[in-house]
């Protein structure tokens, strides 16, 4: 048996997009990368701000999504990192706790946002609509 992955022709859209997971948590990081796996997306993960510039320089990605409570370099570090390396070529997605999502996700020039806890299909919802993919 051929265990060779093969993409179904609507997920082709999919196949070039990639996403960096910065979250500190290790579960969730690892829980939301599964899940954007098996929608077909490329997903890198780091755990905190400085991995997660670091990570962006090596290999540009198409959608942050971005833990705003971050060691070493918060989320607004990371946002601002992002955007003087590469202006607003990159689309961010903030995920946090705070009762003020929707204002920090402003402030950085965000796309949206995710308040924790979110459900899974939601965070899909949100992941394929920012990058405009079915």
């Amino acid at each position: 048996m051929d265990n060779t992955l093969t993409l179904e022709s609507e997920d082709h859209a999919v196949a070039d997009k990639i996403v960096l997971v910065v979250e500190d948590d290790s579960d969730l990081r690892q829980m939301i990368r599964w899940m954007l796996e098996d929608e077909g997306f490329i997903v890198e993960t780091a755990a905190d701000g400085q991995a997660a510039l670091e990570q962006a320089m090596r290999k540009k990605p198409s959608l942050v999504l971005l833990d705003m409570g971050l060691p070493i370099i918060d989320g607004n570090g990371v946002a601002a990192g992002l955007r003087s390396t590469y202006g607003n070529t990159i689309m961010i997605l903030t995920v946090t706790a705070d009762g003020r999502a929707a204002e920090k996700a402003r402030l950085i020039g965000a796309i949206g946002y995710l308040r924790k806890p979110f459900e899974l299909d939601a965070l899909i919802d949100a992941v394929r609509n920012a990058l405009d993919v079915d």
